[in-house]
């Protein structure tokens, strides 16, 4: 009997315990009303992705990338800064190496060899940028929450080492593909992509950013650009984006020494079989 008393006294402060800590539920429309809104200014992130090149056969093995390393947002002057690691598998190939953008240049390092996008590449992509975010009208943070569709609470977990409740919703295609037209031009592609899917995001209890995001979207290809895309008619994208140390600050600069112009690497690419757009 006094065993049996005991038991259900641990069970009942185990279980208040567990209550005591639970937080609050927040409405999740609220939530990613305010996460959208205060945007990353600058974090650490990890970005784990998976990219399958829907039409082309010989590309039907996804492509797996990896990259982590800090971050900062250059608001909608720029495009943002980052130096992170990379790993990948292309074509069974494993790649390592490094991604870094200043915001005005942008240098890439594969199997040893360095590469740059070149600072007046990287300065157009910065002026459509501006162009985009000035024709809009609004906050770029604003659009993003134009993307997601009715949200529902999922749970509550923790990411980036912060409490967080899961809020899962639908990308909304035409929003979605609106906002990606000054990346698509940015890439050549004369049209932006329609895409579908959904999102699963962790936004903090206390500090309502995002903490993790989670994406499962299918991105097709406007029929009038798939020729110079090595006939691929879209692509379906997997990926985990865990964000930590917001606001701490994450320095980037610019590497030193000698770098080819990308193109080097497109071309080496293209042989291969990878579309790329020209």
């Amino acid at each position: 009997m006094r065993r049996s008393l005991a038991l259900a006294l641990l069970l009942v402060t185990a279980l208040a315990g567990c209550g005591g800590s639970e937080h609050e539920r927040v409405d999740p429309e609220l939530m990613l009303d305010q996460a959208t809104a205060q945007g990353i200014s600058n974090a650490s992130v990890e970005i784990d992705a998976s990219l399958q090149v829907l039409g082309v056969d010989r590309l039907s093995q996804p492509l797996r990338l990896r990259l982590d390393g800090p971050y900062l947002s250059n608001g909608t002057e720029r495009i943002p800064s980052f130096d992170w690691r990379l790993s990948a598998s292309a074509l069974g190939f494993p790649v390592g190496g490094k991604v870094l953008s200043t915001g005005d240049n942008v240098y890439l390092t594969l199997y040893g060899n360095d590469y740059e996008v070149g600072s007046s590449a990287v300065a157009a992509a910065n002026q459509r940028i501006q162009q985009a975010s000035a024709a809009a009208g609004s906050p770029r943070e604003g659009r993003l929450r134009s993307w997601f569709g009715p949200a529902r609470v999922v749970g509550n977990d923790s990411a980036g080492g912060t409490d967080c409740e899961r809020i899962a919703t639908r990308l909304r295609p035409d929003q979605t593909s609106r906002g990606l037209a000054p990346l698509a031009s940015a890439l050549g592609i004369s049209q932006p992509p329609a895409v579908s899917g959904r999102a699963t995001a962790c936004v903090g209890y206390d500090d309502r950013r995002f903490h993790e995001l989670q994406l499962d979207a299918v991105i097709e290809f406007p029929p009038v650009d798939r020729e110079q895309l090595g006939g691929a008619t879209g692509a379906r994208l997997n990926a985990d984006v865990v964000i930590s140390d917001i606001g701490e600050q994450q320095p980037v600069s610019a590497p030193k020494g000698d770098f080819r112009p990308i193109e080097d690497l497109f071309a080496t690419l293209n042989d291969l079989g990878v579309p790329i757009p020209h």
